[in-house]
């Protein structure tokens, strides 16, 4: 296969270019992007399902103008701990089902959400909680990818393959977010992409270092190696594009930077895996 067929495609985490979503879509679409996963919208305190319907209106046109694709849905679902149980309610009983909903609108099958920030509640429980979550996503034909982050029963590719395993659902599968995985104290490549590989379903890049604490950086300026699983994913042909998730401020810059080192880093994985 030649180098160009083996290309991934980039999508962009709408709000890592700009929270005003008119502003974002302005520069992505400049930039090149045409896959774009939706976040927050308008302020960090207007998360997906709960945003304003003016902006969804907005996508939904560029999207029937063919001029986008929605590529997930990322509502912040179980980023809380199991014992909060208030909380917990409203997700399951409010917060998906409107995910779902506007995800049927967009023409969106893949819901980001994660994997429950750790208290004393056995994992067992937990993977039955995330199942839950699945069935229903199940019954809407739709996709869980779960988010491995710090704190959480899924923050390393280790454990969050391990609790994926155990649930063995096909519509249950990883968002792998190797600085994230980073910042939980696993190299995530090879180890940890190693152990997610099977049940891989979305990436995010972002780049950082631990020093202990994690500080994000321009991709290639941290510790995760881009180019070796970057590479793999494209010899493996397990995904057909990567999500830019910049987390560097200024994110409008900074983005356009990632963006520019992404499509390098791209093009060098491409001539490696068909080497």
């Amino acid at each position: 296969m030649s180098e160009e067929k083996l290309m991934l495609e980039l999508a962009v985490v709408s709000d890592e270019i700009a929270l005003d979503i008119r502003e974002a879509m302005r520069y992505g679409l400049q930039w090149g992007f045409r896959k774009y996963e939706l976040r927050c919208l308008g302020s960090y305190a207007k998360r997906i399902p709960f945003v304003d319907a003016a902006d969804l209106d907005y996508i939904d046109g560029l999207r029937k103008e063919n001029k986008i694709e929605i590529s997930a849905l990322s509502p912040g679902t179980f980023k809380i701990k199991p014992l909060q149980k208030n909380e917990l309610h409203r997700e399951l009983n409010e917060t998906l089902p409107r995910t779902f909903a506007l995800a049927h609108r967009l023409g969106v099958k893949k819901i980001i959400t994660f994997g429950f920030l750790r208290d004393e509640t056995p994992e067992e429980q937990v993977v039955e909680l995330i199942g839950r979550a699945g069935r229903m996503a199940l019954q809407e034909g739709l996709l869980l990818a779960i988010e491995n982050e710090p704190g959480a029963y899924c923050d390393t590719g280790e454990n969050s393959a391990r609790i994926i395993r155990t649930l063995g659902m096909k519509n249950i599968g990883i968002n792998w977010d190797p600085g994230n995985a980073l910042a939980s104290g696993e190299v995530p490549f090879p180890n940890g992409y190693e152990q997610i590989k099977p049940y891989l379903v979305n990436l995010h890049v972002k780049d950082g270092v631990a020093t202990p604490k994690i500080e994000w950086r321009l991709v290639n300026d941290g510790g995760v190696n881009w180019l070796g699983q970057l590479t793999a994913i494209i010899r493996e042909h397990n995904l057909p594009f990567v999500t830019l998730e910049t987390h560097v401020d200024p994110f409008l810059e900074s983005s356009r930077e990632n963006l520019t080192r992404l499509r390098l880093i791209l093009q060098t994985a491409a001539q490696l895996a068909v080497a």
